[in-house]
């Protein structure tokens, strides 16, 4: 079965990966900083609570399709250098940064609400998804973005 937020063994790894990123993990690919990359983590976390809400679809119309949404969540690793929605670019979306420490613990109470939450709201590539989608997709970003520092 594919690796999902959901599974307590799947998110309890996470945890534990984000608990190891310190001040000495450093970027493999991209352009991302560490806090960068938490916030931008802790984004999609939040537009997925209805924190911060989807303002409009973007991205290829075919993301939006269950052939699209299987071929990223399942089949295929997620690719380096990706597109991402326009509120979780750290380069143009104006979010301040915290320091790595709180920056960590902000996505980790974000994962415990994620936990917690039964519904979902759409996606701004993906459209509307239900949990275990949202699970897949939660979980294979992170996956990525924690690889992208080695962890």
């Amino acid at each position: 079965m594919a690796a999902n937020i959901f599974n307590q063994q799947d998110y309890a790894g996470i945890k534990n990966r984000i608990n190891q990123l310190n001040a000495q993990s450093r970027r493999q690919w991209g352009t991302m900083s560490l806090p960068q990359m938490l916030e931008h983590c802790s984004i999609q976390l939040k537009r997925a609570l209805g924190i911060i809400p989807e303002t409009a679809h973007e991205g290829p119309s075919m993301f939006r399709t269950a052939f699209g949404r299987w071929l990223l969540f399942y089949a295929m690793p997620w690719p380096k250098g990706a597109p991402t929605p326009s509120q979780m670019n750290m380069s143009t979306n104006g979010s301040v940064v915290a320091d790595i420490p709180d920056s960590k613990q902000a996505l980790l109470e974000l994962l415990e609400k994620v936990q917690l939450q039964e519904h979902f709201g759409p996606h701004a590539f993906f459209g509307k998804l239900d949990k275990k989608d949202w699970g897949r997709l939660m979980w294979k970003h992170l996956d990525h973005h924690l690889r992208q520092f080695g962890n």
